[in-house]
């Protein structure tokens, strides 16, 4: 098979192309060492956590950010032509903040990369082996100036910081071999992604950022999704049907309208006598609603019935709803096709949401069969790096089959073409005790997570090969025109 790259699209492709100072649509991405931290046992997790809290009792904004790209790949990366979909991946990004940028602007890029970044990097280094090396070096028996060795190869010749030398397993030598195929979070969030946004309404972008638009538009278009009750917006409520005004009494789940993460979500399980429990809060219908239209004057809300998971997986939950997160790409023949799935599971205290971020575990989904492989953290400490059981309930995890597999790919590539603007999009499904249904979907997906768990680059298999095709990239087996 022959790689030939045959044209590069506009560095501007979204409309939002840089030109004598205007804001383009590459970016230095900056990692939150706070929020890297903010699930990490231990004295150093602690002593992030409390300095950051010190300084915003302090009124001090601290989320500890720190740029992600280090020096000498800039200016080596854009050497050589590319010869895979995940060279080209690279370059793009590269070439794109090199390129949006003026005189000016370049030479500040190259002084902060050198000055500000690589000092930045060479300490991340030190402290992350202090956290993860002894347990690797005992496990591989590498030493700990081996360690950083590697790390310091990974940062210069392929963008890998230290955080994801870890995250990756990059200490494996089988798996740094593959280095140049991964993906990063910089280089896909902080201009990739950006150059796949599609030209058209803008209220058609927010159908799968605001939280009602997007359960209305799986309404219309028939597809099933969580039981959406209501939306609070600055005090108003909003009920999905107009004859009905009050709370059911059943187990509810609010969130931010246009939230990530799983940031601000909370459960309100029903607990009689026209009460709801959350935490150490009990309030009645009266109180539940004033306390959301409270908080909607701030934040919008979306209240929705709180999803039970199915029996077939419910001993893999600790009770927050496990979901499975299904990348789907429009391919070459413009059909809407899964690259990737991970389940998600919440451990420990947080019996809230799944989200991997927020300290739970995923585990690879084998798209052909619905087999679950072992499930680990997010990988940037020792602490429970891979498992075969589910931590809470012992349930058995690596080899277990996911009930309904073809209905999840099915309902995924159904969601993709009612929302067929969009070129990429990361679905959260949950396998409910009813059946399969939507979430929410993701336009901007994580690519760590799928790195992470299945323990491949992106790069090196499909959604490398897609992502590249619609950044421009044309290979010789590949004849289907995309424009």
């Amino acid at each position: 098979m022959t790689d030939v790259a045959e044209r590069a699209v506009p560095l501007s492709r979204s409309g939002q192309g840089s030109h004598r100072g205007k804001p383009g649509i590459f970016a230095i991405f900056k990692g939150d060492l706070r929020a890297l931290h903010a699930h990490q046992a231990g004295f150093l997790g602690r002593l992030v956590d409390r300095t950051g809290g010190r300084l915003e009792q302090l009124g001090i904004k601290a989320r500890f950010r720190i740029s992600i790209c280090p020096p000498l790949t800039l200016l080596n990366g854009l050497r050589r032509q590319p010869l895979t979909p995940a060279d080209f991946i690279h370059r793009f990004y590269l070439e794109g903040l090199w390129r949006e940028r003026t005189f000016a602007g370049k030479l500040r890029l190259v002084l902060g990369l050198i000055f500000i970044s690589l000092p930045v990097n060479l300490a991340a280094m030190l402290w992350w082996t202090a956290i993860n090396g002894p347990a690797i070096s005992k496990r591989t028996g590498k030493s700990l100036a081996r360690l950083m060795r590697e790390q310091l190869a990974m940062s210069l010749r392929h963008n890998i910081m230290s955080p994801w030398y870890f995250q990756f397993d990059l200490h494996d030598d089988a798996k740094r071999q593959r280095a140049a195929d991964y993906l990063h979070r910089f280089e896909l969030k902080g201009g990739c992604y950006r150059a796949l946004k599609p030209q058209v309404d803008r209220q058609l972008l927010k159908n799968l950022s605001n939280k009602e638009l997007f359960h209305a538009r799986c309404r219309e278009k028939k597809i099933p999704s969580v039981n959406q009750l209501a939306c609070v917006v600055q005090g108003e409520w909003r009920w999905q049907d107009d004859t009905v005004n009050a709370l059911p009494r059943c187990d509810l789940f609010i969130k931010p309208r246009s939230g990530r993460g799983g940031f601000g979500a909370a459960r309100w399980d029903y607990g009689g006598s026209s009460r709801w429990i959350s935490g150490e809060l009990a309030l009645g219908e009266a109180e539940l609603i004033a306390h959301l239209t409270v908080i909607s004057k701030k934040t919008p809300l979306v209240v929705q019935k709180r999803a039970v998971a199915h029996a077939d997986i419910a001993d893999l939950s600790n009770g927050a709803l496990p979901t499975i997160r299904v990348l789907t790409f429009r391919n070459e023949r413009g059909e809407f096709e899964p690259v990737g799935a991970a389940f998600r599971m919440a451990i420990g205290a947080n019996s809230t949401v799944d989200n991997f971020h927020a300290g739970g575990i995923l585990a690879n989904v084998d798209l052909a069969s619905g087999r679950l492989g072992r499930a680990t953290d997010i990988g940037l400490t020792p602490d429970i790096g891979w498992v075969d059981e589910h931590p809470d309930t012992k349930a058995a995890i690596t080899g277990r089959r996911l009930p309904l597999w073809p209905e999840v790919l099915a309902l995924a590539s159904r969601a993709h073409a009612a929302f067929s603007h969009r070129v990429l999009v990361g679905w959260d499904i949950a396998v409910a005790a009813d059946g399969p249904c939507l979430v929410e979907g993701n336009v901007a997906p994580d690519s760590d997570l799928h790195q992470r768990a299945s323990g491949e680059p992106l790069g090196g298999g499909r959604f490398g090969e897609l992502l590249a095709y619609h950044l421009g990239y044309r290979r010789l087996d590949l004849q289907s025109p995309l424009t």
